[in-house]
């Protein structure tokens, strides 16, 4: 069986596969018209996504059949028109007060000298401009009350105009009839890498629709993804009609493309050898909905208090803006272009939505594809010892080990904008919103109406294609997570045989360092023979020496101090023989300076012993503490043993008959203590108690004797 027919029975599987789902997600005894019949596309893989097919350009709506739609199921009502003219956009850069963001992306204008005062402010000459305003790509199109599309085109001229006065032309004016004579509806801008002075018409010509301040604040803010949908409590009526999503992610910059200003990105001169240029950038997709009769929405908050809003309805004249500032190639320029119908505001917008994360995807993908290239090992790795060795060792100016570091990080922050742009989407566009059931979102006032059942049958096919999208964005987060994870594993392989490799070294500089031991060794030996010869010599070699020459004096003499010497060397020279005498210098030395005994009970018996402090019990019996936890008295004071305490109150124990320290003496003794270290005989001693009391520093006593009868 060849390729063509097993691709041909697999798209015959797909179609019928697709009609299956057509059939559960139609509601029986609905009209079901064509917009059904279009055909779900399967999930491509990355190699698909990556090949000449990988991304369909065209619009989701691409492939609709608009034959079941009505003329009732679209919008009536025209968008209101306005038109400026050239001196209009110079008085508006002149007389605005213009926020902070919207300064450093007009920085180009204002810096110029002189730029405000030229008779023109776009270039006038086609061609390359210096302001980099030829790379600008501006979409203009206009939509009827049928639904079609029409693109606006710059007016014919003699003379060939610039590109940016071209696409000043194309939106200086809105709401102007059409081709075919008809009012719009509808108007989507597209504008991709605008330059300064486009930015300033942009902010002219919209400003009647969206709040451009809110705009270009979200444009160069680095916060991640986010979703501003929710505006109908917003205190500004020009907030209240527009909604907005906000990107924020990473690209390559591509051939002949230069980020912006204020855009974060790799400078030309820090780009080096096997590095990726990427910038982090972003994107705005913005819908403003003219509704003359917003119908008011009254809530009640946590507290209490009632809160008041105003919403549109979704079928009134519509603006969809998007602006993109991406320096690459990879933009959908054909997306409104594949002669889909659109209903309403909320269709052209999340049209825009979606191909804005195609648009994400690609890129994305091309990260991925790029940094693989940068780590990954090529084919020629298992047949090439060059190649394995430069992945395994690390080189002088830590090449693959900064690699490794940067394809780590960026993926992992790739990871982190691609979960903002997933969580952004899932906690706006909720199943209320889906259903049209959503009272502040993108409310259907008339449900009964055929034209809100069509539009719900919209919202389930484009809520398929959003499904999928997120799909595969959870797919290349998980992609992602894998390259890091072989990363980290090129990184420990990296690192151990970076290792290995300086053990071997540290081996290779401590040998050198023993053989450089061993040499200096040699050499003190050597010394060491000739110290006592020259000692000898020198002594022998002094003028008050004998004159004449005796040489067994001399070799007597060389033979007593060389011998000894040279032995003393030689058993120093082991380490036995070390350790020995260092014991036996030690010895020696204790024996020259013996320690001094002191025998304190002889000196005690003399009366000339000093007190000492002594160890002494210091614990408490239980029933002593609980007593003096309790407060209560009779508690004895510390315990001391009778042969650590005073030689005086041993004599005093001793001549009271007890041997414990301190307490009651029960006993009768004819001898006393006289208080001078002497026992009288001519008292008796009955119940004497003594106690050991802090003696005073006047006196110079350290304790005090007390006794009591």
């Amino acid at each position: 069986m060849s390729i063509e027919e097993l691709r041909n029975q697999l798209d015959t599987l797909q179609r019928s596969h697709d009609e299956l789902l057509r059939h559960i997600s139609t509601p029986s005894g609905s009209k079901r018209s064509d917009l059904d019949a279009r055909p779900l596309r399967r999930i491509k893989t990355r190699d698909e996504r990556a090949g000449r097919n990988g991304f369909d350009s065209s619009s989701s709506e691409s492939d609709d059949s608009e034959g079941g739609e009505e003329a009732e199921h679209f919008v009536d009502q025209p968008l209101p028109s306005h038109s400026f003219d050239h001196e209009d956009l110079r008085a508006h850069l002149k007389t605005y007060d213009w926020t902070q963001p919207g300064l450093e992306i007009l920085s180009g204008l204002f810096t110029a000298p002189g730029r405000l005062r030229t008779p023109s402010l776009f270039p006038v000459h086609p061609g390359p401009a210096e302001d980099r305003s030829h790379y600008s790509h501006f979409q203009v199109y206009d939509v009827c009350s049928n639904g079609t599309v029409e693109a606006v085109e710059p007016p014919v001229q003699a003379n060939p105009m610039s590109r940016a006065t071209e696409i000043w032309h194309m939106i200086r004016e809105v709401g102007s009839p059409t081709s075919q004579d008809r009012k719009p509806v509808g108007r989507i801008t597209i504008a991709r890498e605008p330059a300064p002075v486009l930015f300033a018409a942009l902010h002219l010509t919209l400003s009647n629709a969206f709040d451009m301040d809110e705009l270009f604040s979200h444009l160069i803010s680095t916060d991640p993804c986010s979703a501003h949908m929710q505006r109908a409590f917003s205190p500004s009526e020009l907030r209240q009609r527009t909604f907005f999503f906000s990107f924020e992610y990473y690209t390559i910059i591509g051939e002949d493309c230069k980020p912006m200003s204020w855009q974060l990105s790799t400078r030309p001169q820090a780009i080096q050898s096997g590095h990726i240029p990427i910038t982090r950038c972003g994107s705005i997709v913005a819908l403003s909905l003219y509704d003359s009769s917003p119908r008011r929405l009254r809530t009640r908050g946590r507290r209490g208090q009632a809160r008041e809003g105003w919403v549109r309805d979704v079928w009134s004249p519509w603006q969809v803006a998007v602006i993109e500032c991406f320096p690459d190639w990879k933009a959908t320029t054909d997306t409104f272009e594949s002669g889909h119908r659109y209903l309403n505001g909320p269709d052209a917008f999340l049209t825009a939505l979606l191909t804005e994360f195609r648009d994400a995807r690609k890129r994305f993908d091309e990260i991925y594809r790029r940094i693989s290239k940068l780590v990954i090992p090529p084919a020629g790795f298992l047949f090439e010892g060059r190649l394995r060795d430069e992945r395994l060792f690390e080189d002088g100016v830590y090449r693959w080990t900064r690699r490794y570091f940067f394809a780590h990080q960026t993926l992992g922050s790739v990871n982190d904008c691609i979960k903002s742009m997933i969580d952004a989407f899932e906690d706006t566009f909720t199943e209320d919103v889906w259903q049209g059931r959503s009272t502040a979102f993108w409310p259907l006032f008339e449900e009964e109406l055929e034209r809100n059942q069509h539009w719900r049958q919209r919202l389930r096919y484009l809520r398929t294609h959003f499904n999928r999208e997120m799909k595969e964005l959870r797919t290349l987060i998980k992609e992602n997570n894998e390259r890091r994870a072989e990363i980290r594993t090129l990184q420990d392989h990296l690192f151990s045989g970076t290792s290995i490799q300086e053990s071997r070294k540290s081996v290779e500089l401590t040998d050198i360092t023993v053989q450089q031991g061993r040499n200096i060794k040699l050499l003190t030996l050597v010394n060491m023979i000739f110290v006592p010869l020259t000692f000898v010599t020198s002594v022998f070699g002094m003028t008050n020496m004998d004159t004449e020459p005796q040489f067994w004096q001399f070799g007597i003499t060389l033979a007593t101090v060389c011998v000894p010497f040279f032995l003393l060397i030689g058993f120093l020279n082991t380490d036995s023989g070390y350790r020995m005498f260092i014991e036996k210098t030690k010895a020696l030395w204790l024996w020259l300076r013996p320690k001094k005994h002191v025998d304190v009970a002889s000196e005690s018996k003399q009366g000339k012993a000093e007190f000492l402090p002594t160890p002494m019990n210091r614990t408490l019996t239980t029933e002593d503490g609980m007593r003096r936890r309790l407060g209560q008295a009779g508690v004895q004071g510390r315990e001391r043993s009778g042969s650590e305490t005073h030689p005086n109150i041993r004599r005093i124990i001793k001549a009271a008959g007890e041997k414990t320290g301190s307490g009651n003496i029960g006993k009768q003794s004819d001898e006393v203590y006289t208080g001078d270290g002497h026992i009288g005989e001519s008292a008796r001693l009955r119940n004497v108690v003594i106690d050991i009391e802090p003696g005073t520093k006047e006196n110079g006593e350290q304790y005090r004797l007390v006794a009591q009868t």
